[in-house]
């Protein structure tokens, strides 16, 4: 049996109609009802709540104290079931859009994806934050972010991995370092050079690249990839870079691309929860992460590529 609370919700459309429209027949044709079916609506409302919200004046209903009240909090209660409507049916590309990154991803493909789509909708509210692969995915699997970028292959237990595309690294020194005037570099030249590396990350493998195989002196550790830009412009020690992250630097003449070695290339993911958002927003930023990284990579391939 309904509940006296269910009974009556079924009934207060009814009631703020008449209400608004000031008599039955024009509240039945608002409802496309009949008359009498909105007499004996406010007849079981009234009958209901033992209240009577309206004074019978002549063939005109005017409401009295308390009917004008419960129109009042019907009226607000309207306006906030619109907006709530409002916000879900309306364009999906509106609303926090919460994402993560790390790194070269960050710096060069993912603020430049957001700030694209927040240019086409102004209503959309972009949340970025740094985070680590491990910690990405879980903070995706738990509700806190719509969708995360990083390069493992991580995955836990409620979250969706995709590979999106992948972006190059090479080996590079700056203008300081014995091999930058060097006409030819041997791969066998090369390791006879110390390396900055970076961190391991949370798949346990270097996040540089460098094949596992291949040993390597280690000049120093540092925390990120894009942290090794400074080191390898220094000429102190050679560093693998992504070439997204080097590019300007090699365009300038600040850094030598040494190709001795043909480096694996980095496989970026996107991770999103199984239960969250999809299309819109979150379907628009991981589209625009991959064309960034595709456009780099034909722009960077097409500077490399040797003369005909």
């Amino acid at each position: 049996m309904l509940s006296l609370r269910a009974r009556v919700w079924n009934w207060l459309p009814t009631f703020l109609a008449v209400a608004e429209e000031g008599s039955i027949g024009a509240a039945s044709a608002a409802l496309h009802v009949t008359p009498a079916a909105v007499s004996r609506t406010l007849r079981l409302l009234e009958a209901e709540i033992g209240v009577q919200l309206f004074n019978r004046v002549g063939r005109r209903l005017v409401l009295n104290a308390r009917g004008a009240k419960l129109r009042e909090a019907l009226q607000g209660a309207s306006s906030v079931v619109e907006q709530g409507l409002s916000s879900t049916l309306s364009s999906a590309f509106a609303g926090p859009l919460r994402v993560a990154s790390l790194g070269v991803l960050t710096d060069h493909f993912v603020v430049s994806a957001l700030l694209k789509l927040k240019a086409e909708y102004p209503g959309l509210l972009p949340e970025h934050q740094n985070a680590a692969t491990a910690d990405a995915a879980r903070k995706v699997a738990r509700g806190e972010l719509d969708v995360a970028f990083y390069y493992e292959d991580l995955s836990v237990e409620g979250i969706r991995v995709e590979l999106l595309c992948e972006t190059t690294m090479s080996v590079y020194c700056g203008q300081g370092h014995p091999l930058f005037h060097e006409r030819e570099i041997s791969f066998t030249k090369m390791l006879e050079y110390g390396f900055s590396v970076p961190q391991i990350g949370d798949s346990g493998r270097v996040l540089d690249g460098w094949p596992v195989d291949i040993g390597r002196t280690i000049g120093m550790r540092i925390t990120t990839l894009r942290s090794n830009l400074e080191v390898c412009r220094s000429g102190l020690l050679q560093c693998v870079l992504p070439d997204a992250t080097a590019f300007e630097d090699l365009k300038a003449g600040k850094l030598r691309r040494i190709t001795a070695k043909q480096l694996p290339p980095i496989q970026v993911y996107a991770a999103r929860s199984l239960g969250g958002l999809e299309g819109g927003a979150v379907d628009g930023v991981v589209q625009e992460v991959r064309n960034n990284i595709e456009m780099f990579q034909s722009e960077f391939d097409a500077y490399v590529a040797p003369a005909p």
